[in-house]
């Protein structure tokens, strides 16, 4: 739920704007791949309430597979109200992650990964992403971490993960450094072939071996940077899939964020591959 208002602070404030989208980490990457032309799964737990309904049904909207999931009898789904001031566009998040109960090994469906080209996760439920991503390898499926920042449990993932996706927060608690290039390195040196920072209005940078890679932001107004990061973990696993070069997957990526932060709330800004390709095209 994303709420625009004049001033956050007051008792009693009239709402400028108000949109109701699907949202989360790995729910957010998987619509924008999804929504850039690649066929998506998704797979977590959701509370059988109209909020879990409406979660299901946003993704089904961008025709993802949801056909794994069932609903917990009773429990109340994930939610988050994103406070934005009109003018400042500051945020203030408020989030709980209901009551749905943490899923289990012997809940992971066998089939999970049956044709899979690549494996998505968020590092959240990080023992359990663990023994996905652990398949995945057996399988030859590659693996990519959204680390928007760092939690307890993560540090099995990244050694895992073929390709890191974090943000400057995560650099700084993960590898405190003046300088990024100095962050990445600390990142690969776990095991992943691929690092990348998202930066926000600088943009973001990549570590893909010893070739590092840098980009700029994309020139538009920002409307509202909710989701941004996952929009743009989203198109650069679309990227990836697509077998592109780390250049042409991180201006992809970045471009599709960019592009993103035009409207109020990331599933409603996600772009369609017509207008990113449109956007990329003087470079």
């Amino acid at each position: 739920m994303l709420c625009v208002a004049p001033r956050i602070g007051d008792r009693l404030v009239e709402l400028s704007l108000f949109s109701m989208q699907g949202g989360g980490t790995v729910g957010t990457m998987i619509a924008t791949a999804a929504a850039l032309g690649t066929p998506c799964r998704y797979f977590g737990r959701v509370g059988d309430d109209d909020f879990g309904r409406y979660i299901l049904r946003g993704l089904n909207e961008y025709n993802v597979d949801c056909s794994m999931i069932v609903p917990q009898a009773g429990a109340v789904s994930p939610l988050s109200i994103v406070q934005i001031d009109e003018l400042s566009r500051k945020r203030k998040l408020l989030t709980t992650r209901g009551s749905v109960t943490p899923l289990t090994p012997k809940e992971l469906p066998r089939n999970l990964l049956d044709n899979a080209a690549l494996l998505v996760i968020d590092g959240y439920n990080p023992s359990l992403q663990a023994i996905v991503a652990e398949k995945a390898r057996d399988k030859g499926v590659p693996v990519l971490l959204n680390a928007s920042h760092l939690v307890g449990g993560m540090g099995e993932l990244l050694g895992i993960a073929d390709i890191v996706i974090g943000s400057e927060r995560f650099a700084n608690e993960f590898a405190p450094s003046d300088r990024m290039e100095q962050s990445l390195s600390e990142i690969l040196r776990l095991g992943p072939k691929t690092a990348v920072i998202t930066m926000g209005s600088d943009g973001a940078i990549a570590l893909q071996g010893d070739k590092l890679v840098q980009q700029g932001s994309l020139d538009v107004f920002v409307a509202d940077g909710t989701g941004a990061g996952d929009v743009f973990c989203g198109a650069f696993a679309y990227a990836t899939v697509m077998g592109w070069r780390i250049e042409k997957a991180l201006s992809f990526a970045n471009t599709t964020a960019g592009l993103c932060c035009r409207s109020i709330g990331a599933r409603a800004g996600i772009p369609s591959l017509a207008e990113v390709l449109e956007a990329l095209e003087p470079e």
